[in-house]
């Protein structure tokens, strides 16, 4: 094995949606509101159009206040404009990544997310990778072959060489289809993606 392929969300930054949705109402429907009508609704996290680049922040808002008749106008726009807050990058994955690199394997990040998440986070970050492919970047998602494909091609990756850490099966499954090798981890969860290595015999 030579090359690591790391997710973003839920791998090297933590994203629970529900416990963010905490931090802006103690009410549970308002809660829930935000889980299976925001971060879950057709553009975001349905189809992807934020990160796939086609739509903005802003235009997400409008759609989902007109959706939802305004019922919760305030605080959809609230929580899509201030969540970035509550998400943080996991020190110990950046740690791994470190020691990955001096031992001499490429690691490289794939990713389904939108241009404020690049330039919030990732973008301080991108030198620790020898490659990215972001979807918004690309207009590709996983668990879509296209962006799998993009990846391998722009770094001549071969992928039986290749582990990829993700927190969804789904993704996983496509990435085998290519012959990279991998299982999904249990979200935000380091010691798993430390097991997930040593499974694989990577590292130290």
């Amino acid at each position: 094995m030579k090359n690591i392929i790391f997710d973003f969300g839920n791998v090297l930054m933590t994203f629970n949606a529900k416990e963010i949705a905490k931090k802006f109402t103690s009410s549970e429907e308002e809660q829930d509101f935000i889980v299976n009508n925001v971060v879950n609704s057709p553009e975001w996290g349905g189809l992807g159009l934020i990160d796939t680049g086609y739509l903005s922040r802003k235009e997400i808002i409008d759609i989902i206040n007109d959706r939802s008749n305004n019922k919760y106008k305030d605080l959809v726009i609230d929580f899509m404009n201030n969540f970035d807050k509550y998400r943080h990058i996991q020190q110990e994955v950046i740690e791994i990544i470190k020691d990955l690199k001096k031992q001499g394997y490429k690691v490289y990040l794939l990713s389904n997310t939108n241009e404020y998440s690049y330039e919030k986070v990732i973008k301080d970050i991108e030198y620790l990778f020898d490659g990215v492919a972001l979807s918004y970047q690309i207009h590709m998602i996983k668990p879509y072959e296209g962006i799998y494909k993009y990846l391998i091609d722009k770094y001549s990756i071969n992928p039986e060489e290749s582990l990829f850490i993700d927190d969804r099966e789904d993704n996983i499954k496509t990435a085998n289809l290519f012959g990279i090798k991998g299982r999904a981890v249990k979200p935000d969860d380091v010691e798993d993606i430390k097991l997930v290595l040593k499974e694989y015999e990577i590292g130290d």
